[in-house]
């Protein structure tokens, strides 16, 4: 069997986090999550922020927790959502919470940002669909408000960076976070001086960039103690969330993979970038992941609509769980309706259910008639929506992609994988389930996708056929 190593994996998401302790003997990898706490938004002033301070005392807990058991641990290493920017003073303090995207990405601060870099020439040099990784716009927005945080800010630092400060008192940025910020030079690999130059940005701010594998430091002693775990070392994973999804995708080219969620992530691995008029006309981003690899993405609306019905049907007195849900899916009235879940429309009035009669009676379209009927629709239109966007990969893909694995939780929904296997035309596998952790484990662990094996049981759905326990 072998000895038995553990590792720490922070994974912080836009609504939450978690700490968790793996386990890796001989080569097999087991996994527990000690601590999970959510991260609702702020809202002050209008505007809306991510707590950091809140994720920094979750993930504090988590390792106190751990430090309890008086383990032996390896290292600890950190993943989290999306480019947010968090201002860091001269003395070292960390200048308010990070904002949100939305309040900052206007059609106004857009158009002026445009007027500096144009879209396709900064595409031409990232490789990244502005939209997707907004960082230089994020920047010139707040430089556009006057943000005395960015203005007084000695440092500037993302999600995963501001932790790995918190726990060493050093500032690193790995490479797959500065590429997903938008901020990379696709060809050298560098800070993109024209790009920093459009937003208004110092290069200096930055942090030094390092790859996803590299030792960043030591605990420091206050938080050693604070913990109990000792000094034990920080590793650099692929701090971006999904570039630690896609190291975890249990898979060999050419396959791709899929991250339902509040917005849905399509992707593969390519050798290089895709960079060209049709990648740039359908919103694809080339990111870097774990080790340098090339990802290829397109994001996509997600599960957020299901979501909002959900929260609606619980105000008023009607709470539906998973296997409610499944089941509603599967046997609820189809309809001739048809949703296009990223249409602004569904978002113009709060009550999701509500949205969704008006979409249908607006289109001529008769709208479901029941709670059961609403979740069949949507689960068909994020499907066939999932369906569009695989037609898509497969025409810039370098080669022809005939597998789909679906990941995270969303991995457990056997309707929702029979449904997009149907719409893809490819056969889905399924799981693993936790698999933003499980790339970071394996990143700082040094081990390839084959020590996932023991850690679940993919299910393959067959288009027209369902599934197969493999």
């Amino acid at each position: 069997m072998g000895s038995t190593k553990r590792y720490i994996a922070i994974d912080l998401a836009a609504d939450g986090g978690k700490v968790v302790l793996a386990s890796v003997t001989g080569g097999s990898l087991a996994t527990e999550t000690v601590h999970s706490f959510s991260l609702p938004s702020v809202r002050m002033a209008g505007r809306d922020y991510w707590d950091i301070y809140a994720a920094w005392s979750g993930v504090l807990k988590g390792l106190s927790l751990i430090g309890k058991r008086k383990l032996d641990i390896e290292s600890i290493g950190i993943d989290a959502w999306g480019p947010g920017i968090v201002c860091v003073a001269g003395d070292g303090k960390l200048m308010g919470l990070p904002r949100l995207c939305d309040d900052v990405l206007s059609d106004a601060v857009q158009a002026k940002f445009f007027k500096r870099m144009e879209r396709r020439e900064l595409y031409e040099t990232t490789g990244v669909n502005i939209l997707d990784s907004h960082a230089a716009l994020q920047l010139f927005g707040l430089r556009r408000e006057k943000s005395v945080a960015l203005e007084n800010a000695k440092r500037l630092l993302f999600i995963p960076d501001t932790v790995v400060y918190l726990l060493t008192d050093k500032r690193f940025t790995d490479l797959a976070s500065l590429s997903a910020a938008g901020l990379l030079d696709r060809r050298t690999r560098k800070l993109s001086r024209d790009v920093l130059s459009a937003c208004k940005a110092r290069p200096q701010r930055f942090a030094s960039a390092i790859q996803s594998g590299a030792k960043l430091g030591k605990l420091t002693e206050a938080v050693a103690e604070a913990t109990g775990l000792g000094r034990i070392p920080v590793i650099a994973v692929a701090g971006s969330r999904i570039a630690s999804v896609a190291a975890a995708v249990p898979y060999e080219v050419p396959a791709a993979f899929l991250m339902p969620g509040a917005v849905s992530v399509l992707g593969v691995e390519t050798p290089s970038p895709v960079v060209n008029d049709q990648t740039f006309e359908m919103s694809f981003s080339n990111e870097l992941g774990a080790g340098g690899v090339n990802l290829l993405l397109k994001r996509i609306a997600g599960t957020d609509l299901l979501g909002r019905c959900l929260e609606a049907w619980r105000a008023a007195g009607r709470a539906y769980g998973p296997e409610d849900v499944a089941r509603m899916a599967r046997e609820g009235a189809p309809t001739n309706a048809q949703l296009d879940p990223e249409d602004p429309a569904l978002r113009s009035i709060p009550d999701a259910p509500a949205a969704i009669t008006r979409y249908c009676s607006l289109r001529s379209m008769a709208a479901p008639a029941d709670d059961a009927a609403i979740v069949r629709l949507i689960y068909e239109s994020y499907a066939e929506k999932i369906g569009d966007a695989f037609v898509k990969l497969q025409s810039v893909t370098p080669f022809r992609v005939k597998t789909l694995h679906v990941v995270g939780e969303s991995s457990q929904d056997a309707i929702l994988c029979q449904m997009v296997a149907d719409e893809c035309g490819v056969p889905v596998i399924a799981g693993p389930s936790d698999v933003a952790v499980l790339g970071n484990v394996l990143v700082q662990a040094g081990l390839t996708r084959q020590a996932l094996s023991s850690t679940f049981t993919p299910e393959t759905f067959t288009p027209g056929l369902g599934k197969e326990t493999e």
